[in-house]
């Protein structure tokens, strides 16, 4: 597995300059997350974005020296540590990012001492100069002698362009956007679930690097990253999002815009992997919270894929099929019922190739065409069987085709649509998946009539 190997610029700064709006600004979406708390972004957030006409990979760096904001776990500062040490060490450029309205602080100049060492080119980039404090903010930073220092606004959008333009003077000819480039497909790939089963671990098991912060502790995750890697020959936009939990415990203003965001970036992909810890499971029955989220995702049209990691600490063994597992999936997930599952061990390495197979089978069968003839000579079979013939049945099927992909959609003409209740809807769905063996792949319909009324199903 191999992850992206473009020209890499790090946005590099103490806690709360307003990395993360500089961030948002340049890939020109709300990706990363802002809150006005120190100490928000603890991943290394990274996105593939396009500057003029040149590729690069832009990272949004935690805040150095976060100390007193670390949650008094001095561990955790510890990790983030070591990783700006290695993103600083491994990019290309440093953009560095001081807050104009505070000036420079002990920190501040702590921080321009490590980057000169670091033999990195760099940008200085003295952000919330808007207003008055711009010209003595800007003098007070040019004092710290870097080639480039500018005065930006984030928030503002003011001097952005300009920045842009001294980043553009050190991106390589090398990274000019291809056609190639330009027709590039991804896989999009999600991994969700409740906080501490894994995810972050399996994204740097897939990444072959430390990318994600990872500590023996729940809620370390605070925001959604997107990583791409390669695996035989086929590009992934790989998701890692926090976790979540039960929304009677959650009461932090943040962690519930870090739950906004696990769901939002899901809803975006083309696979979803459900982490599941394994020690939890007992006799196969799978915790509540697993549950609703597995219903969450199937309810959004997403395709979803059950992974049980750290099976190495249970009696399951890695490439078994448990009946008891099976029988609990198929009851809980009534509509559902074949979701397909792994037992994986991120940590050790274990199934991981066999995951990531999983995940191009399931995303090739979601991605599934029928064809009209073969829709419609379907619709005279269910016509005919004796439940759609019964007295109580006042409606009839007209006709089929498709009309989307991801999920395959399917429009359905009905004469009578008002008579045809919830039960006949599911029979309908059901027989429509054994007919063409799809009982893994989450389908919809859109029931129409003659009156243009609709009614999904």
């Amino acid at each position: 597995m191999q992850s992206d190997n473009s020209f890499k610029i790090a946005l590099i700064g103490r806690t709360n300059v307003g990395k993360s709006m500089l961030f948002n600004r340049l890939v020109r979406a709300k990706n990363a997350l802002t809150y006005n708390r120190p100490g928000v972004t603890r991943d290394a957030k990274e996105k593939i974005i396009t500057i003029f006409d040149k590729t690069v990979t832009l990272v949004d760096a935690p805040g150095m020296f976060d100390y007193a904001e670390c949650d008094n776990k001095p561990e955790l500062m510890e990790v983030i540590n070591e990783k700006l040490k290695n993103i600083i060490e491994t990019s290309d450029l440093i953009v560095f990012v001081t807050d104009g309205i505070a000036g420079l602080t002990a920190n501040d100049i702590k921080i321009a001492d490590i980057l000169r060492k670091s033999g990195t080119n760099i940008i200085m980039a003295v952000n919330k100069t808007e207003g008055t404090v711009k010209e003595q903010a800007y003098v007070d930073a040019v004092s710290l002698g870097f080639k480039n220092t500018m005065a930006i606004s984030a928030e503002h959008e003011l001097g952005i362009n300009e920045l842009l333009e001294c980043i553009y003077k050190y991106i390589p000819e090398q990274y000019l956007l291809t056609e190639e480039t330009r027709q590039k497909n991804y896989i999009k790939l999600a991994f969700i679930g409740r906080p501490n089963v894994g995810k972050s671990t399996l994204t740097n098991a897939l990444l072959g690097s430390d990318k994600q912060l990872v500590a023996d502790f729940p809620g370390l995750t605070r925001e959604s990253s997107a990583f791409d890697f390669e695996y035989n020959g086929k590009t992934f936009k790989l998701i890692d999002t926090p976790g979540v939990r039960r929304k009677a415990k959650i009461s932090d203003k943040l962690e519930k815009i870090s739950v906004t965001s696990t769901l939002r970036s899901y809803r975006h992909a083309d696979v979803v992997v459900l982490l599941i810890d394994a020690t939890t499971i007992e006799e196969g029955m799978l915790e509540k919270q697993d549950l609703t989220l597995a219903s969450n995702v199937l309810k959004d049209g997403r395709a979803l894929i059950l992974a049980f990691n750290k099976y190495d600490k249970t009696k399951f063994k890695k490439n078994s099929k448990p009946k008891d597992l099976i029988y609990n999936i198929q009851h809980s997930l009534a509509q559902h019922k074949d979701v397909p599952f792994i037992f994986i061990s991120a940590l050790n390495n274990d199934n991981l190739d066999k995951l990531i197979d999983l995940v191009i089978q399931t995303y090739e069968r979601h991605r599934i065409r029928v064809s009209t003839s073969k829709l419609n000579r379907w619709l005279q079979i269910i016509n005919s069987t004796g439940i759609m013939k019964s007295a109580s049945v006042k409606f009839k099927l007209k006709y089929i085709t498709q009309i989307g992909e991801t999920p395959p959609t399917f429009l359905i003409f009905v004469s009578k649509l008002q008579e045809m209740r919830a039960d006949k809807e599911r029979f309908i769905q059901n027989n429509f998946k054994q007919h063409f063996n799809l009982n893994d792949v989450v389908v919809r319909f859109i029931f129409k009539s003659q009156s243009s009324k609709r009614k999904n199903a």
